[in-house]
């Protein structure tokens, strides 16, 4: 079965990371028909020169735009290249497992899924200094139990099936900071079959996760979900209403108790 990888870099993408980030994909027992490479926008380096390297390896597809019209856009118009079946999501910051593609195009397969991921770990600096494991529910029914408390899918770990994907409106919209989990509530409500993998297949940079999720504005954007719940499922818009609540007093929390939060009662200690 044939499958695309699919990255968006930005002017913030860091060199030495998107290169770990492709050697990850190169080394992949299964090996993808290519990698689509979105340029959102001006970039810190050459990206031109510095993909040379890989791609004596990998049959890489480069999309460059001349502006930032960030990750939502960037991924929608990356979808328009890819052709392969599936595709799996990648970040220009994180590590792939050499056996992700493998596994995970097996289970869909198996499964006849239509939207997969898995655990992943967070690390700091470099993908052997494991922190952390996030975990996500596994069967559909415990996903869409999560959907309106807690986005249920991994998405570094994402893996889906291109046509499905497109047939909602075209995939991903502009939807600043929650653009996957805009995508899954459409997803989930329009009937897609989904499961999730219990193995971590992705190593995520933690370096800067909190100050991220602490950020003040983020109460606003992600109140623009109330609208993606209304308009897909009411029942999903009242259970949203408690949780969005508690996630916007936290933004207010000084950080040591974020922190806290966030290895106490969101993550799983490496075993």
């Amino acid at each position: 079965m044939e499958y695309d990888f699919l990255g968006s870099a930005y002017i913030n993408t860091c060199p030495s990371e998107l290169d770990l980030a492709l050697l990850s994909i190169r080394n992949q027992t299964l090996k993808p028909c290519k990698v689509i490479l979105v340029v959102d926008g001006p970039l810190s380096f050459d990206i031109q020169s510095f993909l040379k390297n890989h791609s004596s390896y990998l049959n890489i597809k480069l999309l460059e735009l001349k502006q930032n019209y960030g990750l939502g856009l960037a991924l929608r118009k990356g979808l328009q290249l890819c052709s392969s079946e599936l595709i799996l999501r990648f970040d220009t910051d994180d590590f792939n497992l050499n056996t992700r593609a493998e596994k995970q195009i097996k289970f869909m397969m198996e499964g006849n899924y239509d939207i997969i991921s898995s655990y992943i770990y967070e690390y700091v600096d470099l993908p052997e200094k494991i922190q952390n494991i996030k975990k996500v529910p596994l069967s559909q029914k415990k996903i869409k139990l999560m959907l309106p408390f807690r986005n249920p899918f991994n998405h570094p770990a994402i893996c889906f099936r291109l046509k499905a994907i497109k047939e909602l409106n075209g995939g991903y919209r502009h939807f600043p900071f929650y653009e996957d989990y805009d995508l899954w509530i459409r997803a989930l409500n329009s009937g897609l079959k989904c499961a999730n993998i219990a193995e971590p297949l992705v190593g995520m940079n933690s370096n800067g996760l909190i100050n991220r999720r602490i950020n003040k504005m983020m109460f606003l954007k992600e109140a623009k979900l109330f609208k993606t719940f209304y308009d897909f499922s009411f029942i999903d818009f009242i259970l949203f209403i408690p949780s969005f609540c508690i996630r916007t007093l936290i933004l207010f929390l000084p950080k040591y108790f974020v922190e806290k939060l966030y290895k106490v009662f969101l993550r799983s200690k490496k075993s």
